[in-house]
């Protein structure tokens, strides 16, 4: 018969990672005080710079609150998708602005188009909860 805590196997795997998890987290804290002062701050503006366009590209889509009667009015899905087009490429002109270019090297192309993904995705997401909320 199992036990609701999840028994001593289990109590014991949860030490260990938590363990583990602290270790990793000390060893992060060490690599990030050995580092120059230069690279810190690199790392920092870049995760700054990626929490404002994060805040900034989940706010934008609110907006279609505004006018989302009008783009139903239309009944077309064609305007529906030139708006959530329309706030993706306001999500890539504010990423582009905030990290000063284009990504560089594979890694950062594809950390860039699987973020917009995201964002796309979410965009999709709050136009079609407007329009339900708009009785669309």
């Amino acid at each position: 018969m199992e036990t609701p805590g999840g028994g001593v196997l289990g109590r014991l795997g949860e030490k260990v990672l938590g363990w583990i998890a602290l270790g990793l987290l000390i060893a992060i804290g060490v690599g990030i005080w050995q580092m120059p002062a230069e690279t810190k701050g690199a790392i920092w503006s870049g995760v700054w710079r990626s929490v404002v366009w994060v805040a900034a590209a989940a706010a934008v889509p609110w907006s279609a609150r505004l006018f989302i009667g009008r783009v139903l009015e239309q009944g077309s899905n064609w305007a529906g998708a030139a708006l959530i087009a329309g706030y993706s490429l306001i999500d890539v002109v504010v990423g582009v602005c905030l990290m000063t270019g284009w990504p560089a090297g594979a890694w950062g192309w594809l950390a860039g188009l699987g973020a917009m993904g995201v964002a796309t995705t979410y965009n999709y997401l709050v136009t079609e909860y407007l329009a339900e909320m708009s009785g669309g």
